[in-house]
């Protein structure tokens, strides 16, 4: 019996994870490399380095979850607990980037522009996907509960 095959198509949200790690991988590299010096009144250097190394972790992990496709059940289920895990990490992330560009002390603005700027974008980003994330579950909840009431509707006729 064969656990892997090759997949046949990508889905939309692997697409969609691909590039959001290409680009904040890419970006984090260019920052580390080139304006890991800028210092500032909060640690946005700590932010970058954990979203890069995140990121090159789960960058591995979407190599090896993209490209093939797994029928073990067990592989499948670890797979989605390492999605919930990754799913944890950039809420703690987007928290961490929060706190940092909120805070009283923030004088990144001036003194580590590069930084503010990364961070900024971070946290639009991520506002955007949680806004997406939050729009689909409440679609899917009236979705089920409208199903649900129109099954109660069609029992009730006979």
């Amino acid at each position: 019996m064969q656990e892997i095959e090759a997949k046949r198509k990508l889905r939309a949200s692997e697409g969609a994870h691909f590039f959001f790690t290409l680009i904040f991988l890419s970006a984090s590299a260019i920052i580390l490399s080139s304006y890991k010096g800028q210092k500032c009144g909060v640690n946005m250097a700590l932010l970058a380095n954990m979203v890069f190394y995140g990121l090159t972790i789960w960058g591995t992990y979407l190599l090896i979850t993209m490209i093939p496709r797994y029928k073990n059940p067990a592989i499948k289920i670890f797979f989605n607990f390492l999605d919930v895990c990754f799913g944890v990490y950039l809420f703690a992330l987007f928290l961490l980037a929060n706190i940092l560009f909120f805070s009283k002390d923030n004088d990144c603005k001036d003194n580590a522009p590069v930084l503010n700027y990364f961070t900024q974008l971070f946290l639009v980003v991520t506002y955007f996907i949680f806004l997406i994330l939050l729009v689909s579950l409440v679609t899917n909840i009236l979705k089920r509960f409208n199903k649900s009431s129109v099954e109660y509707e069609e029992n009730q006729s006979f």
